[in-house]
């Protein structure tokens, strides 16, 4: 039994005992006949594929700081570049986790294609807490088919990306191997056209992009001067209030 699998046993156990009761020939114990997918293999290029800036972010769909950066900046970022044609974005995976989970998550997300990729990822980082906190107990399963079930894949489908498709698990691992390759140890990590971002704030990555538009940086500004803030009334030294006319 693979490790993804042991990490769902509870539940796939259930799955297969059910698909067997409704069955007219049982199946043998822990068998599974995988159904047809197509699952994404390669780059979903998110904006328009002439754009002249490519954004690659590596990122992990078990990462709370990938979540933040796709729920938070993701928006920003599509309305003043990516729907204007300036940039493009493709995300590509980075599991960091030991147990699989990140693999595991990659391979469902992928497994509705092309069409509903991007949708697919942002639904994993919405329900990421779920996710993880049911995986602590081995009962993901349900979770990956309410995700599954809601871009029109069946509990089969899902479970022949998880563990019968070998050509995808390949393509999420080459993914990490690749950019491990160029130096990334971490996620998120973003690259402007082919240039790592050090500090992937959303500023920094701001004057990236506009750097290679050949804008000029903006001029820094200096702070305006501030009041200083004064004690509180209690504090040693501090001038008490003026009493109130009476």
């Amino acid at each position: 039994m693979s490790a993804i699998r042991r990490l769902l046993t509870p539940v796939f156990a259930a799955t297969l005992a059910l698909a067997a009761a409704c069955s007219e020939q049982k199946p043998q114990a822990g068998a599974f006949t995988p159904v047809p997918v197509t699952p994404v293999l390669g780059d979903v290029p998110i904006g328009d594929a002439n754009a002249p800036v490519t954004m690659l972010e590596y990122a992990a769909l078990t990462c709370s700081h990938c979540r933040d950066f796709w729920k938070w900046e993701l928006p920003k970022l599509k309305s003043q570049y990516l729907d204007t044609g300036r940039v493009k974005l493709i995300y590509r995976d980075f599991p960091i986790d030991e147990a699989g989970m990140g693999v595991l998550f990659a391979s469902v997300s992928r497994c509705g294609g092309e069409a509903k990729y991007v949708d697919m990822v942002d639904e994993f980082f919405t329900r990421q807490y779920d996710l993880l906190t049911s995986a602590q107990s081995g009962s993901a399963l349900p979770v990956l088919n309410e995700i599954g079930a809601k871009f029109g894949l069946s509990p089969e489908q899902v479970m022949t990306c998880i563990d019968h498709q070998p050509d995808l698990k390949a393509s999420i691992l080459k993914s990490q191997q690749d950019a491990s390759a160029k130096g990334v140890r971490g996620t998120p990590t973003v690259f402007i056209n082919d240039e790592l971002v050090a500090n992937p704030t959303w500023e920094n990555i701001v004057a990236a992009i506009e750097a290679k538009l050949g804008n000029p940086a903006p001029a820094a500004v200096a702070p305006a001067s501030t009041p200083a803030t004064p004690a509180p009334a209690d504090a040693p030294g501090a001038t008490p209030p003026a009493s109130p006319p009476t």
